[in-house]
């Protein structure tokens, strides 16, 4: 079995943990491939290197056929590891090292379990649609996905920005804003949420649209079809704003049209101990709980 480890920067409250993770792989045998900063964060942090078949940089090897990808870290490490898979579809375990823990939902206490499942087939996948964009100026390279959002937004506090949006062609609205977010049902737990936007179960096959700090307070957040197109223009005074897909961030100025759909691949997301969405919403954002005392 091949499995890539894609890693960032952890506490010291880890430092235990990520030994006793590889040294089981390396037990069952494991071809490990790591990140090769990661390598070197690990080395320096913990004092050990581990046995590792090999190390790559910015891609994963084209030679090997990976079995899985461990991202190890917070659910923007888990970005990161979704735009290094790509449109590969190979399957993704979130390891929590961090706080929140949406996506990277196996927590450091539970990770042995969690391999035991891996190892005896005991998981499913859940497919995780993304958002691909279309722009005359291809600011964001070959990357032109993002499993979270796409969101526009102003470089600086001086003024708000002007967007006008249109789905399959039709007119929704122009957002006086400091900018605008287009997420995927995945996102919708993310940035979307955290500016008044819904809650959207990941298999929903819909687009939400949400303004950040719009100027009129009536304007809403808008669910519409995952089917659609969305197109967007955008206008700044300062004739640049900030593009990110993401945690990939870009600088860039007004541009008259952008596109917006849903990708023709999917991010496979391993689910295991039965875990729902529903159970995991309710442990992260404290549902039921009495929080007073």
């Amino acid at each position: 079995m091949n499995i890539a480890i894609f890693g960032r920067n952890f506490g010291n409250s880890f430092n235990g943990m990520a030994i006793q993770l590889f040294e089981e792989l390396i037990k069952r045998d494991i071809n490990i491939y790591i990140n090769n900063k990661f390598l070197d964060f690990i080395s320096k942090k913990v004092l050990y290197k581990p046995k590792v078949k090999g190390v790559y940089k910015n891609a994963l090897p084209e030679d090997i056929k990976f079995d899985f990808v461990f991202s190890i870290g917070g659910d923007g490490t888990f970005l990161e590891a979704a735009s290094l898979v790509g449109n590969l579809e190979i399957p993704i375990l979130g390891i929590n090292t961090g706080k929140l823990g949406f996506l990277s939902y196996v927590s450091s206490n539970s990770f042995l379990a969690a391999l035991n499942l891996i190892f005896e087939k005991k998981y499913c996948l859940e497919k995780r649609m993304l958002i691909q964009i279309e722009a005359d100026n291809k600011f964001y390279g070959s990357k032109d996905f993002c499993l979270n959002d796409f969101v526009i937004q102003k470089k600086s506090r001086l003024s708000m920005i002007k967007t006008k949006v249109y789905s399959d062609g039709n007119f929704i609205n122009t957002y006086w804003s400091d900018g605008l977010i287009v997420s995927t049902p995945t996102g919708s737990t993310a940035y979307s949420m955290s500016c008044g936007g819904p809650i959207v179960a990941p298999q929903s096959n819909v687009f939400v649209i949400t303004p950040i700090a719009n100027h009129n307070l009536t304007v809403r957040p808008l669910v519409i079809s995952a089917n659609s197109e969305i197109k967007i223009s955008v206008d700044s005074q300062e004739g640049k704003v900030l593009a990110s897909l993401d945690h990939r961030a870009y600088g860039i100025d007004n541009f008259k049209e952008i596109l917006i759909k849903r990708a023709n691949f999917y991010i496979n997301f391993v689910n295991l101990f039965e875990n729902t969405y529903f159970s995991t919403l309710r442990e992260k954002l404290m549902w039921g709980r009495d929080i007073r005392n």
